[in-house]
């Protein structure tokens, strides 16, 4: 059983395409203003919260003009989805080290390892993203996440380590949805636990559903 890469645009975390529609290319090299109202925002984002960061806390603590910041994004909330974006690049940019694994466990927590445990995510600002990707991802530059994980799938089935009788593209969005979930009700603060223990557990539910049977 061969198993094909499902690629995704390659657009850099740098880009200007914002979530809500086209913007002309800015100058090469405009990245560092980019990176510097992100930077700002993130940092506004832990220490205030979101809803009580404004665009102009943003601009003033980046060292922008207001208008500077609309070049690059749309609105406040399009900071959250490329919070989200950025990892889905660095997972897309690590699949020819995941295929590499021995098994799809290994290779997920390769991936939780990389963009999530021990990392100093902020909870509210976790929540915050994930809600956003989910009610704006049509408009990212990129294909359903769940694409992502899907020939890590089709590898697991053709080892014989997950159900084959379920559809590869059905069992990535389960299992990106179950862990995606449990980070967004971690962030949300509906579910009590740490980060990684709520990240444990989902993991746990989803080897016992998506394994092979005997």
């Amino acid at each position: 059983m061969l198993t094909k890469v499902h690629k995704i645009p390659a657009i850099r975390p740098g880009s200007t395409r914002a979530p809500h529609g086209g913007r002309e290319a800015l100058p090469h090299g405009s990245e560092r203003t980019r990176d510097a109202i992100r930077e700002a925002a993130n940092r506004l984002f832990l220490e205030h919260g979101v809803d009580s960061t404004t665009v102009d806390a943003i601009c003033a603590a980046a060292g922008v003009a207001k208008g500077t910041f609309y070049l690059y994004f749309h609105r406040r909330e399009d900071l959250l989805l490329e919070y989200g974006l950025r990892r889905l690049l660095r997972i897309r940019e690590m699949l020819p080290d995941l295929i590499g694994r021995k098994t799809f466990r290994d290779a997920l927590n390769a991936i939780l390892d990389e963009v999530v445990r021990g990392k100093k995510w902020g909870r509210e600002v976790t929540g915050r993203a994930l809600l956003e990707m989910g009610t704006s991802w049509e408009g990212l530059p990129v294909e359903a996440p769940h694409k992502l994980i899907e020939p890590l799938v089709e590898l697991a089935q053709a080892r014989g380590e997950v159900r084959r009788d379920i559809p590869s593209d059905a069992l990535a969005l389960f299992v990106l949805r179950s862990i995606l979930g449990a980070l967004r009700d971690w962030g949300l603060g509906t579910d009590d636990r740490d980060r990684d223990t709520a990240i444990n557990y989902a993991l746990t539910l989803v080897f016992d559903a998506i394994s092979a049977r005997p």
